[in-house]
């Protein structure tokens, strides 16, 4: 008895810090269409699932890939690096990804390459493979696929800079070492080149499992250095970009603003001024009507550095077959002032970015 009440006394002593128990971290969870994500910040529980539920959309509404056999993946977010890193492993015939959200790259890319390790780990053991037999482009190209999901901005400026870069080569690319858009543009000529979707399942899935997706073009057609080169040229003129950069906006307002006319002597160079005195021959007539028609159709798509421009050029081309002359002048000179304008202010951005990227 008195033991009981020496007891009670001491528990009714104790402080508050000796009472409290030690505060164990809260695990959230979100269960994805790829696999479980698992981690102590729901911020970046969620994030990460975004990207994985971004991945299995493309997979299912953009290539038809049929659902993955079970078990599902399991995704561990782990505390914060300096440097991000993404591991796969076996884990009891279960793909296992564990991930640390580093400072080194932007965590979108890092958790693009997430989903994209989830979903190959789950392909490789479906075939009894490991989890790390598919090349690394192959992760690289379903990385950029998952962000343009969320960010389709981003696929028209690797088709930008894909028509101002020079290519990378095949071998770069198929071992690796080649930039993540240039990587994407690989995989969409790769599908082009491909066909139908059946086609490109399976290509997407044997290369996945280790194969060579060069192989696996349709007869007669072969993947080398020339015929690449040939492909990606031919994907890149088949697509007209969203919006286009500032050289483009310029060089393609330099062309429509370019007059070149046959009238009985041969082409001559006209200015707008000099064409305005000759508006009433046929052929420059319906030349202005069709820029003016081309005009239209692509405003929407200018640089906004180059926008006042592109407007002030279509002011003078509605008005250029019904205007006085002097009318059509004082709208000529408004657009090379606003051309002006644009080339300044395109010079200063130039300088901006320059000395950013020397930083």
């Amino acid at each position: 008895m008195f033991r009981l009440l020496a007891l009670l006394v001491g528990l009714a002593t104790l402080s508050p810090a000796e009472e409290a128990l030690p505060e164990l971290p809260r695990v959230y969870s979100n269960e994805t269409s790829l696999g479980l994500v698992l981690g102590h910040d729901l911020s970046e529980v969620g994030y990460v699932a975004a990207h994985c539920e971004a991945l299995d959309r493309y997979l299912r509404q953009v290539l038809f890939m049929p659902a993955l056999p079970p078990p599902k993946a399991r995704v561990e977010i782990l505390d914060r690096a300096k440097v991000s890193q993404v591991t796969a492993r076996n884990f009891g015939g279960e793909a296992f990804v564990q991930v640390q959200l580093g400072e080194a790259l932007g965590p979108t890319q890092v958790s693009a390459e997430v989903a994209a390790r989830a979903w190959l780990a789950r392909v490789a053991l479906a075939a009894g493979k490991s989890v790390d037999v598919a090349p690394r482009w192959v992760a690289v190209a379903l990385m950029a696929e998952t962000r343009a999901m969320l960010q389709p901005a981003l696929v028209d400026l690797w088709y930008r800079e894909g028509r101002l870069n020079v290519p990378n080569t095949l071998e770069n690319i198929l071992a690796g070492r080649a930039t993540e858009g240039e990587t994407f543009l690989f995989w969409r000529t790769m599908r082009a080149e491909l066909g139908s979707s059946e086609e490109q399942v399976k290509a997407l899935i044997a290369a996945a499992q280790g194969g060579d997706i060069t192989q696996c073009l349709p007869k007669p057609k072969v993947l080398n250095e020339g015929s690449w080169q040939l492909a990606r040229t031919n994907l890149l003129l088949t697509r007209n970009p969203v919006s286009l950069g500032m050289r483009e906006s310029k060089e393609s307002l330099d062309d429509m603003a370019h007059f070149v006319f046959d009238l009985g002597e041969g082409d001559v160079v006209l200015t707008g001024p000099q064409a305005v005195t000759h508006r009433e021959a046929p052929g420059i007539k319906s030349a202005m009507g069709a820029r003016l028609t081309a005009l239209r159709r692509e405003i929407l798509r200018q640089n906004p550095v180059y926008h006042n421009a592109w407007r002030a050029f279509g002011a003078w081309l509605e008005n250029f077959s019904s205007a006085k002359p002097e009318e059509l002048q004082k709208l000529w000179d408004d657009f090379l002032k606003e051309r002006e304008a644009a080339e300044v202010l395109r010079r200063e951005v130039d300088g901006v970015l320059l000395k950013a990227s020397a930083q």
